[in-house]
């Protein structure tokens, strides 16, 4: 039997590109976005999609010319970026950003500006404090500067990279709680991160995070809490082992969800911090009390995406299985360039 010659062959289901990160010796931070690529390629080929996993390699990232060759090679409707930079290289995850732009090619999650501020500790500071959103006191320290600079903070002090996200170099030894101290935990810092140290007043309360969706206003799935109070780990707070290393005393440790009214107020300076620093698409917003007073600590511009991180864990809570996360996230970039707005 002949095939009819009107019958059109059925067309295929827009691509969309997966994009992370792939090196030869991964961190565990950069190597759990290849799991989370895995879920997301499986979420928007149920959503109706066609789902291509992207290798970003640092010589793929050397050569625009090829990352440009392949969407037009692709065709590519839009890009899925979860990637994160390199172990050695954290910048690189607004230049892969910018690259895109360049191209026009819709994007998942934050442009490249935002994703380049967010990795800066102290700008982020700068910019909340500015729209008097509460952050701790704090001061930034890089090599060969004196450590007079921090003699106006009150102990204890909490010392992380300047630009590093993902609890990179947050340790034990991250706390000083004895100024005599504080020279020798400054300068071991500063050998591994020469590019600056924050250092920060720490704050000993509560701990929230607050996950957020949306390009303006932000849909907030849920608040979660962490009270290092019920925890007989040691610190009272998460170090990169407790998010990465399965031996860690922490890293079973499961937030719960917050109660009224702080979570209210949570809700809210973690959109009002979002909204200062132009996020779209999704991040996350970390908090810490004081005294009844919630700071904003970190956002996250690129949030975690693994199936067992916080962010997913939050959406759940809030009603959204991780295929309903995956659509939303892509209908996001797709609607900002429809209205208009793909202005980097």
């Amino acid at each position: 039997m002949k095939p009819d010659a009107a019958q059109e062959p059925p067309q295929k289901s827009p691509l969309i590109l997966v994009a992370a990160a792939v090196e030869p010796e991964a961190r565990p931070d950069v190597a759990d976005t290849l799991e989370a690529r895995a879920w997301v390629c499986r979420a928007l080929e149920r959503a109706g999609w066609t789902a291509e996993a992207w290798d970003i390699t640092p010589s793929l990232l050397a050569s625009p010319d090829r990352v440009s060759g392949h969407l037009e090679k692709t065709e590519a409707v839009c890009v899925f970026n979860l990637f994160e930079g390199f172990g050695t290289d954290s910048g690189a995850e607004h230049r892969f950003s910018a690259l895109l732009e360049e191209t026009g090619t819709p994007c998942t999650g934050n442009p490249a500006a935002v994703l380049e501020t967010c990795l800066s500790k102290d700008a982020v500071s700068s910019l909340l404090r500015a729209k008097n959103i509460p952050v701790p006191e704090g001061r930034t320290l890089l090599p060969g500067d004196s450590l007079s600079l921090l003699n106006d903070l009150s102990l204890p002090l909490f010392l992380k990279p300047l630009r590093e996200d993902g609890s990179v170099g947050i340790d034990e030894h991250s706390l000083v709680t004895d100024r005599k101290d504080l020279p020798r935990r400054a300068e071991e810092k500063l050998k591994l991160f020469p590019g600056g140290v924050r250092a920060e007043e720490f704050l000993p309360g509560m701990e929230y995070s607050v996950s957020c969706i949306g390009n303006d206003p932000y849909f907030v799935p849920a608040v979660s809490v962490i009270d290092y109070g019920k925890w007989n780990a040691g610190r009272p707070f998460l170090d990169y082992g407790s998010k990465w290393d399965p031996d860690s005393p922490l890293y079973d440790l499961v937030p719960e969800p917050a109660e009224e009214p702080v979570k209210e107020r949570a809700k809210r300076l973690a959109s009002e911090a979002g909204k200062t620093l132009g996020c779209r698409g999704y991040f996350r917003t970390d908090l810490r009390e004081k005294d009844g007073t919630l700071y904003v600590i970190d956002v996250n511009p690129n949030p975690d995406m693994g199936s067992g991180g916080g962010f997913l864990r939050q959406c759940r809570e809030g009603g959204m299985e991780m295929e309903e996360v995956a659509a939303r996230i892509v209908e996001l970039a797709l609607e900002h360039v429809r209205r208009g707005e793909q202005q980097w």
